[in-house]
């Protein structure tokens, strides 16, 4: 007896290029993001003196940090998106779901946003 043929609804494509661009809009958010502190750090260190030498040499880290993930998500969402395109084309079980992504995504969220907490804070109480 034959094993039945199994059909992939359009709607699993559709899914998967959503979840493509979602990913690939959070990257180009983060990659935006950390652009715009590359360019306040470089004003910064040029029009307003030597005081702040030191914090736009870390702004300028954190934002080549930012930057240089945000271009590893993208990276990794196109590989997600092309191994879940092959595996629905060829009727694949399998994990669908993706565990690593979001947990880069919420601790790059989450570690920029403490910096930016911990530097007003500092800046508040002249630290």
């Amino acid at each position: 007896m034959a094993a039945p043929l199994r059909r992939t609804e359009a709607k699993a494509f559709f899914a998967n290029e959503r979840t493509f661009l979602h990913w690939m809009n959070m990257s180009v958010t983060i990659g935006s993001i950390s652009a715009a502190m590359l360019g306040v750090a470089g004003h910064a260190h040029q029009h307003w003196g030597p005081d702040f030498t030191a914090r736009a040499i870390f702004v300028r880290s954190l934002a080549l940090i930012m930057l240089l993930s945000s271009v590893a998500m993208a990276l990794y969402a196109t590989y997600n998106f092309r191994l879940r395109t092959s595996m629905l084309q060829n009727k694949m079980d399998g994990p669908y779901d993706n565990r690593i992504l979001p947990i880069m995504l919420s601790a790059l969220l989450m570690i920029a946003l403490s910096v930016v907490l911990g530097g007003s804070i500092a800046r508040t109480f002249g630290w």
